[in-house]
């Protein structure tokens, strides 16, 4: 994942994405700390330069069980969501976050009983009431992504969730590989198709990464991130999918080590959708 820091690194950054044929980034670093004057004038540069701003991300423990913690991160996703706004951004991402004492930011993935009922559901759902209460922005979504700790994985349970609240900027962050569990890992066709048949209309942007099952001596079961096309994602059908929504949503990578392996990621992507009739959308 692709992005710049200031409105300088802009232009510099658009020979990389079109090394590798993107068009999207991500919000810029400490844009929280950035007037709107500054973020206006970031987003104009970056339309410019037909660039995609698709998403930033509020990584905090938002389902925090300590009632202040939790306003804040309300309050923060809250200004965040505005900020994006003013820069054109199309989403805030967060996750549930956990429960557990001391998840964040060491453990984010930190899970128990609870986050996995109903009323973690609740809860969660009264949260999300309060960071979208009054808002009426035009164009931001605010995203959640799944993840296995918690409830909000499987796409039965996420469009359970998603039709408790009614509001238009209530959307989805679709990580197909966070939504893999042992029923579905040796079947991600299944998976996929049942997303889109359910989310379809929620998704706003998308992260695609791979997934293996592995066993280490200490291990019963585990799974592992891997580069695309060294898992059981059925790609092929994934961007199918994508390319069957009806807006362009932005799509990218994540949390690899080297630019190397992104660059090997994107050129197997591109190969993928090629030979599945599709195309990822360039930089024009």
């Amino acid at each position: 994942m692709f992005n710049a820091s200031t409105i300088d690194d802009l232009e510099p950054l658009c020979d990389v994405l079109d090394t590798y044929g993107l068009s999207a980034i991500s919000g810029p670093d400490g844009m929280m700390t950035m007037s709107d004057a500054e973020l206006e004038a970031y987003g104009v540069k970056a339309r410019e330069l037909n660039l995609v701003i698709g998403e930033t991300f509020y990584f905090a423990n938002v389902i925090d069980p300590d009632p202040d913690a939790r306003a804040e991160h309300i309050a923060n996703i809250r200004a965040m969501l505005a900020q994006a706004e003013t820069l054109g951004c199309k989403s805030v991402i967060s996750l549930v976050g956990t429960t557990d004492p001391g998840g964040f930011p060491t453990q984010p993935d930190a899970t128990n009983g609870y986050l996995h009922s109903q009323a973690a559901a609740d809860d969660f759902r009264e949260i999300v009431l309060r960071i979208l209460d009054g808002l009426d922005l035009p164009t931001v979504k605010y995203i959640i992504e799944p993840w296995n700790n918690t409830f909000f994985y499987l796409p039965e349970t996420i469009r359970a969730f998603f039709d408790t609240i009614d509001h238009p900027m209530l959307g989805l962050h679709l990580d197909q590989m966070n939504m893999v569990s042992q029923a579905t890992y040796y079947d991600t066709t299944s998976l996929i198709n049942q997303t889109f048949d359910l989310l379809a209309d929620k998704v706003v942007s998308v992260h695609l990464k791979d997934i293996l099952q592995t066993r280490g001596p200490d291990d019963f079961v585990a799974f592992k991130e891997v580069l695309i096309g060294e898992g059981s994602m059925d790609y092929a059908t994934y961007l199918r999918r994508l390319a069957e929504l009806p807006t362009d949503v932005p799509c990218y990578c994540e949390h690899l080590p080297t630019e190397e392996q992104y660059a090997l990621n994107f050129a197997r992507l591109h190969k993928i959708a090629s030979d599945a009739g599709v195309s990822f959308l360039r930089r024009r």
